[in-house]
């Protein structure tokens, strides 16, 4: 039976990405082409930065509202409304610090700290779907996020059309991507059904207390996955930057096929966490279908990747650490499971620090070897930090004997 809902709502998920990402892959093309990899780069670097602080929106706080007994959904809202603004707030405080060296034109210059102040109202949205998605996941109805985003990403790319056309810059650019986001939000929020205008503002305190340290997992996972990206845009030019982050927008889609899994699984792993014996299977069978879909990704994308060189000759030199990144595949398959399952067993605590310590070790690495080796340092960093967070989960896992469970 669950696997029929697993499948399920991870086919809607998967559905909403392959269509979303299709029509954010032609955007995304088209803003490359016309920028070429010095302007994809610094689009890249206002991207990446915004996408810093859309963990903070997250922290974590679906997982522990599905576990309440009652769930009121305003109070969920309104909680992450108030972690919207704050982030917002940060992201504009801390950019008018970011340095920029007019000579080399590396870091970040007045005119992408514009764009950030710009597109960093996209936070706003990223806090509507969020919030609408528990909404959707507790009740197995992801076709309605499907629905919303695949709208939301039409008409980014209609306005895309027309900017790239009519000769706009990039902060044009971003307002058609807050544009389409806010559009998006709106139709998932009223998707859901629920009513989030309380008679009283309430936030929900033993939520935010309970997600703290979930929340601050995910901030640590964050700083050590995408760390590289700041780095590389302190050390190097806006064309070494756009050739890696072109390169992590194909390699972002794949490592969000294990997290539509795993979002559709975690109901089940509430439900059954108490039967050892049903827990462990559910292990072991997705582990299997995990790592044999991770496999034949592998191959698809190794052999499809010399592509790079149809969207323009600036982004030939992406096969390489797109390969590289290709190999750790597996890897984030196998940790997103096992993630879900030690969040089940309510070991937020531990993935924290496992994220604190690999957020340290791949901060400290790339700092070391991004100035000399440039991106390529960084997508092997990449394979060798998630081999580690890899690890840590087994060692966890074969402590408390999950392991034996099936015996």
């Amino acid at each position: 039976m669950h696997f029929s809902l697993v499948f399920r709502n991870a086919f809607f998920q998967f559905i909403s990405r392959v269509s979303t990402t299709f029509v954010g892959l032609i955007t995304t093309l088209l803003i490359a082409r016309h920028f070429g990899a010095s302007g994809f780069g610094d689009f890249t670097k206002v991207t990446v930065y915004i996408g810093f602080f859309y963990l903070l929106v997250d922290f974590g706080l679906n997982a522990i509202y599905l576990k309440k007994r009652k769930k009121v959904f305003a109070e969920l809202f309104y909680t992450r409304l108030i972690f919207s603004l704050i982030a917002f707030v940060l992201a504009i405080l801390i950019s008018i610090f970011l340095p920029y060296s007019e000579s080399s034109e590396i870091g970040f210059s007045n005119f992408l700290k514009v764009g950030i102040f710009v597109f960093g109202f996209s936070i706003f949205n990223q806090g509507l779907l969020l919030s609408s998605s528990a909404i959707f996941q507790k009740r197995f109805t992801y076709q309605n996020l499907f629905i919303s985003q695949i709208v939301g990403s039409f008409i980014n790319l209609l306005l895309v059309i027309f900017l790239i056309s009519n000769n706009f810059s990039l902060i044009y650019i971003f307002l058609s991507f807050v544009v389409s986001g806010f559009v998006s939000g709106l139709i998932s929020l009223f998707l859901t059904g629920e009513k989030f205008i309380p008679k009283s503002f309430n936030i929900d305190r033993n939520l935010i207390i309970r997600s703290a340290p979930l929340g601050l997992m995910l901030i640590f996972n964050l700083l050590y996955f995408r760390a590289d990206m700041l780095i590389l845009s302190y050390f190097k030019t806006s064309a070494e930057v756009g050739i890696y982050g072109l390169t992590y927008r194909f390699f972002d889609f794949l490592l969000a096929i294990p997290l539509f899994l795993s979002n559709a699984l975690y109901p089940i792993m509430l439900r059954d966490i108490k039967n050892p014996r049903k827990t462990y299977r559910i292990f072991k069978n997705y582990s299997f279908v995990f790592i044999s879909f991770s496999l034949v990704l592998i191959a698809i994308f190794w052999f499809s990747s010399p592509l790079f060189n149809l969207i323009k000759s600036d982004f030939t030199s992406a096969i390489h650490p797109f390969r590289v990144l290709l190999l750790s595949l597996p890897l984030f398959f196998i940790t997103s499971l096992m993630q879900w399952f030690l969040i089940s067993f309510e070991m937020q605590k531990r993935l924290m620090f496992i994220y604190l310590f690999s957020a340290v070790l791949n901060i400290v690495l790339n700092l070391i070897f991004i100035p000399k080796e440039g991106y390529m340092a960084a997508a092997y960093i990449t394979l060798i930090s998630e081999f580690l967070v890899m690890i840590s989960f087994f060692a966890i896992l074969f402590k408390k004997n999950f392991f034996r469970m099936g015996v």
